[in-house]
């Protein structure tokens, strides 16, 4: 199954998008929606080591023209960071989240939006049902 992971803390510039293990280069725009109710959005937008803009299903379709590089952070900067990672078929029974390296259970949604500039958002959120039902929504990073 791919492996999409996000190291981050927060804040654009210190922000990375790994896929099966290999740090992206060139990444514009990166949209996870996925819910229980089926919802699985995982879109990513790249410019290709062709110079052309992509738009890809990153847990579904090739990644062609993908331009990659050494992992931006050293061992001790990335511990200070967070580590979200998603290995997944693109459907929902085949998912499993883990934030840094631990599987997460109950989550009822996940969105994670990154935009690059000049359209800068940040935003990542998961939703959990708590034991007594309740639902918790917390920032991922």
């Amino acid at each position: 199954m791919p492996e999409l992971s996000i190291e981050s803390n927060g804040l654009l510039e210190t922000t990375a998008v790994y896929y099966n293990g290999e740090q992206l280069r060139g990444v514009r725009e990166l949209l996870l929606n996925i819910d229980e109710n089926g919802t699985f959005d995982a879109i990513l937008q790249y410019k290709g080591s062709d110079g052309q803009m992509h738009t890809k299903n990153v847990l579904q379709e090739y990644l062609d023209n993908v331009a990659t590089g050494e992992p931006s952070f050293t061992e001790e900067e990335a511990q200070s960071l967070r580590l979200l990672t998603i290995d997944s078929d693109g459907s929902l029974e085949n998912t499993i989240v883990a934030l840094d390296g631990e599987q997460q259970q109950g989550i009822v949604s996940l969105y994670v939006r990154i935009k690059a500039p000049p359209e800068i958002e940040f935003t990542a959120e998961i939703t959990y049902r708590e034991e007594d039902g309740q639902l918790t929504r917390e920032g991922v990073f």
